[in-house]
Order: C-alpha cells, then sequence, then structure tokens
C-alpha cells in the first residue's frame, strides 16, 4: 500500500507543470462562466418576474411570461418565420461551400487563387453587404427586376412582398466562399492519398469518388458545420432587420427580432427573456437530436 500511495505522489516538476496548466485554463473558465452561462441563468431568473429595471426585480409572477408569450400569436409567427429561414438556409446556402471546396479539390493550378478570392468575402462587413443586396432588390432600379424585364417577366417588389422577403434575405448566401470552404478543402485533403489511389483502380472516379470517398471521410466536419448552421440561422437577428427590420408586416421577423423589440420597444424584459429561454431550449433539443442521429448512422 505505501509503494502505491508513492507512486501517486507526484514529482515537484509535475506539480508544478499541473498548476501552471490550471494557471492557463482558469481565466478562460471564469470568463465563460461569468459571460455565457450567467447570462443565462439571469435570463430565466428574470422571466419569472414582471421585470423593473429600474427597481430589480421586479413582481414575480412564475411561468406568467411564459403563459402570455405562448398565447401571443405574434410570437408563434416569429417562430413560423425563424424556421423559414432555417429551411431557406439549409435548401440554398448550406451545401454551397462543400462544392466549393470539392470543386477546389480538384483543380491544381489556380487553386491558392480562388481560396483567396473565397477568403476575401469575410472581410466585407455585413452591413456593406446588405446595402448592396437592398439596391440589388430594389423595386425601381434594382438589377433583379431589370434582369426580370429583360427576359420578359414582370416587375417584383421583393423585399415589399410578404412572400419573397425571406426568400430575398437568404439568397445573397449562395454566393458562398468564406471560412466553410478552407474548412472543407482542409478536411477533403485530410484523406489518405492510398484511399484515392485504391478507389481510382476500383473504378471509382467522378461524381462516385464524392459520394463513396469524399463524403464520408468528412462527414464530421459535415455535421459540426450544419449543427453550427442550424444554431446562427435559428439565432438570426442582424440581417433580416437590417434588411427589413422584420416587415413588411412581420414577413421577416424572427425571434431574434421579436426579442429585440420586445426589450427596446416594448420594454417588456419579463417576455423577452420568456422568449430567449425557449428559443435557447429548442436550439438545444435539435442539436443534441442532430449528434445523436448522426451518431447512430456511425454505429
Amino acid at each position: 500500500m505505501e509503494s502505491v500511495k508513492k507512486k501517486r505522489r507526484l514529482s515537484p516538476l509535475a506539480r508544478r507543470q499541473r498548476i501552471s496548466a490550471w494557471m492557463f485554463l482558469v481565466p478562460g473558465i471564469i470568463t465563460t462562466v461569468w459571460l455565457r452561462y450567467y447570462p443565462m441563468l439571469k435570463a430565466f431568473y428574470m422571466s419569472l418576474f414582471n421585470y423593473d429595471a429600474v427597481s430589480p426585480p421586479g413582481k414575480f409572477v412564475g411561468m406568467k411570461n411564459y403563459q402570455a408569450l405562448f398565447k401571443t400569436s405574434f410570437y408563434w409567427e416569429a417562430w413560423g418565420n425563424t424556421f423559414a429561414f432555417l429551411f431557406l438556409t439549409l435548401l440554398m446556402v448550406f451545401w454551397i461551400p462543400l462544392v466549393q471546396a470539392i470543386f477546389l479539390n480538384e483543380i491544381n493550378r489556380g487553386r491558392k487563387l480562388f481560396t483567396t478570392v473565397y477568403l476575401i468575402t469575410t472581410l466585407i462587413p455585413m452591413s456593406v453587404n446588405v446595402i448592396v443586396w437592398k439596391w440589388i432588390w430594389d423595386p425601381d432600379y434594382g438589377i433583379a427586376n431589370q434582369i426580370f424585364k429583360f427576359f420578359g417577366g414582370d416587375a417584383q417588389m421583393w423585399l415589399s412582398d410578404p412572400e419573397l422577403t425571406k426568400l430575398c434575405i437568404v439568397f445573397p448566401g449562395i454566393v458562398g466562399g468564406g471560412v466553410n470552404v478552407l474548412l472543407y478543402l482542409t478536411a477533403i485533403q485530410g484523406i489518405s492519398k492510398d484511399i484515392y489511389e485504391a478507389a481510382a483502380l476500383d473504378g471509382c472516379v467522378g461524381w462516385r469518388k464524392v459520394v463513396h470517398i469524399i463524403l464520408p471521410n468528412i462527414r464530421f466536419i459535415v455535421v459540426i458545420q450544419l449543427v453550427l448552421s442550424c444554431i446562427t440561422t435559428m439565432q438570426i437577428l442582424d440581417v433580416p432587420y437590417q434588411f427589413t427590420s422584420g416587415g413588411p408586416s412581420g414577413a421577416s421577423t424572427s425571434l431574434g427580432i421579436f426579442i429585440y423589440n420586445s426589450v427596446y420597444t416594448d420594454l417588456n424584459y419579463g417576455k423577452s427573456a420568456a422568449a430567449s429561454v425557449t428559443l435557447f431550449i429548442v436550439i438545444a433539443i435539435l442539436t443534441v437530436l442532430q449528434m445523436k442521429l448522426d451518431k447512430s448512422e456511425a454505429a
């Protein structure tokens, strides 16, 4: 027993290394708890009160904020818009960087040039991008209507049309590019060349190579990007707000905009906190389901 205890004792060097590691970790842990987990707990706490910012926390109301929220039709419309944004993003935008990375992997000359071109798009501020696309969608002098008229179509109101506004907000994402292309390209290039050579000997080339070699070997990064894309889109606020401020007639009001308006327009902190908590719960459930499904497929 004494020999076992002696083995368990750390040497002075090992003890100093462990302490040094914790010294580097503790600031990050404290910052994460303070800036991430504390606001989450604070939001749930605020949702239980008729929160008064002047003399917090105000009157305790329990779950009444949630009950009032679920009876608000505008809240459910915001949820519908949020899921519509999610559907359009996954349908039109999510797979673009993956396709770009696959094509970049197939070329030898000019790969660095095209990779740089795709990465440059991340340097353009979102506000500038929105300004450009708002000009494109302008019903009077925008390029979109000019193209429609050239092919014999009728001019559209685009961002002012409730049936088209969500499509117009998501559509700029088809340009693709950004860091996601580099992530996919790095994962693809990390596949062993022996696998490619063995597949080529078996006649697995072209589209079959993409389906049977590339996609299965980079599924981990695709799943991670899918989860992050869903989380980001469910929290969408800045893009539709800059495009239409949630209009027309609430057609582009995401749950993020609903929460923002509840705070800064209605000054109803309890309701906004309750909406934030429900959004967090739904995103957490979707994330867990996505990860579980991926594990089950892998098994």
